[in-house]
């Protein structure tokens, strides 16, 4: 079976950011007199030289695409590459976590895109086919997605709509972290302040309103045959394929200043994205702003809980019908959050709740916790509380019962203790 070719500017596209750089430093080494002596000295020979510099850099570049291919045949996915160390990547369709579809921006202009293919090893394992035209990529991904045994359809219904671009925008001004940069910026200019002492701020605050901004940016859901399919992106859009059964964590989450239009995220964890910090995975945010009806039916649609479930165990506001909660003695440890904290046991999953000022429930089948932690300090164990900490896969979603009554404690771990854990295939 031959390999199937890239487009030819992949190895431009994929330096882009260098030559860039270069042109950069050339002109930044540029003085008024150089600039004098190369405008008296313009002619044809100037453009020719120009032009056969441009040529070598497209011929060489070609040496590195016709090294460039990819393959798929009855078992695998195989990408290589590499000119004078030769790679091979290859990734089982049973091991195949998600199949993503990304342009960047600078493929974007010249109608590319990549396929991103998700496997079970972890984000470092991850294979990145591209770049191709935007129709051939999304035709390998669905071709991918049959092959690793889903369907697809053309027109799914919607899960969640299209997120309006102001809500977007709203959501992330209304950001804990943003509005408080916000506020110190308006301070600092209207006090007699360095300028200076916004810069360390900008950097604080911009890009993480930047990433919500750009993964929520015309954001839409829909599901179709037991795969969540997500759209997004503003400089960079993304088509992204997640198989629920790859779902572990799930998390409701609202910072406070949302609560002035109602507003909710859900987060998952996924087998397979490694951490949320890992910006070449896909969004691990599933809603990344929307309202409390829609975060409650997404999450009665890719978790293990219907909707009345939710609402009488899981309510993102607070446990209603908690197993655990802290003892008033836990206030000296959680002051504000004492009320908040608690875990619920209900079926195979388990809840936690925790959060006055951003509020949070989070919960998972039991069968997919990792790990069990029983943990407590000094002041804790001072008082008799301890922590119960699950060990999920990697990703943003965290789960801790907090400050529990250290006998409530070792029940809760015996009672996990004794879950049935899954045979060992994919998606577990």
């Amino acid at each position: 079976m031959t390999y199937r070719r890239v487009h030819r500017l992949t190895p431009l596209l994929r330096f882009w950011t260098v030559l860039l750089a270069l042109a950069a430093a050339l002109l930044a080494n540029l003085n008024e007199a150089m600039l004098n002596r190369l405008s008296d000295a313009f002619n044809w020979y100037i453009v020719g030289g120009v032009t056969l510099v441009f040529l070598a850099v497209f011929v060489v570049s070609q040496i590195w695409w016709a090294a460039i291919g990819f393959q798929l045949d009855d078992e695998e996915v195989r990408l290589k590459h590499g000119v004078i160390s030769k790679h091979l990547r290859t990734a089982r369709f049973d091991r195949i976590q998600a199949v993503d579809v990304v342009e960047p921006l600078i493929a974007r202009l010249f109608g590319l895109a990549s396929v991103r293919v998700e496997t079970a090893g972890g984000s470092s394992s991850a294979i990145e086919i591209g770049y191709l035209n935007r129709h051939e990529a999304e035709s390998l991904r669905e071709e991918l997605l049959i092959r690793v045994g889903g369907e697809t359809i053309e027109n799914p219904d919607y899960v969640i709509e299209p997120i309006p671009i102001m809500r977007s925008l709203v959501g992330a001004l209304l950001r804990g972290s943003t509005a408080v940069g916000i506020v110190w910026i308006l301070l600092t200019l209207a006090a007699p302040l360095a300028t200076a002492t916004i810069i360390p701020l900008l950097v604080a605050f911009v890009p993480p309103a930047w990433e919500m901004i750009d993964r929520s940016w015309r954001f839409n859901a829909r599901l179709d045959d037991e795969v969540l399919h997500l759209s997004y992106g503003l400089a960079s859009r993304r088509r992204q394929s997640v198989p629920l059964a790859h779902f572990h964590g799930i998390s409701i989450s609202q910072p406070m200043l949302w609560r002035l239009f109602g507003w909710w995220s859900v987060s998952v964890s996924v087998a397979g994205y490694g951490g949320a910090s890992n910006k070449s995975s896909g969004t691990t945010k599933i809603l990344p702003v929307g309202t409390r009806e829609q975060a409650m039916s997404l999450v009665a649609l890719v978790g293990a809980l219907d909707r009345a479930e939710l609402e009488g165990y899981a309510a993102p506001e607070g446990a209603t019908h908690p197993t655990f909660t802290s003892p008033k003695r836990a206030w000296i440890v959680s002051p504000i959050d004492l009320r908040q904290q608690a875990t619920t046991m209900h079926r195979n999953v388990a809840i936690t709740h925790c959060g006055k000022f951003v509020r949070r429930v989070s919960m998972i089948e039991v069968e997919h916790i990792q790990e069990l932690s029983l943990r407590r300090g000094p002041v804790q164990n001072l008082l008799g509380l301890s922590n119960v900490r699950f060990d999920l896969v990697p990703g943003p979603v965290k789960m801790v019962a907090r400050d529990m009554d250290v006998q409530e404690a070792e029940i809760l771990v015996d009672r996990l203790r004794t879950r049935e854990l899954p045979s060992l295939t994919l998606g577990t």
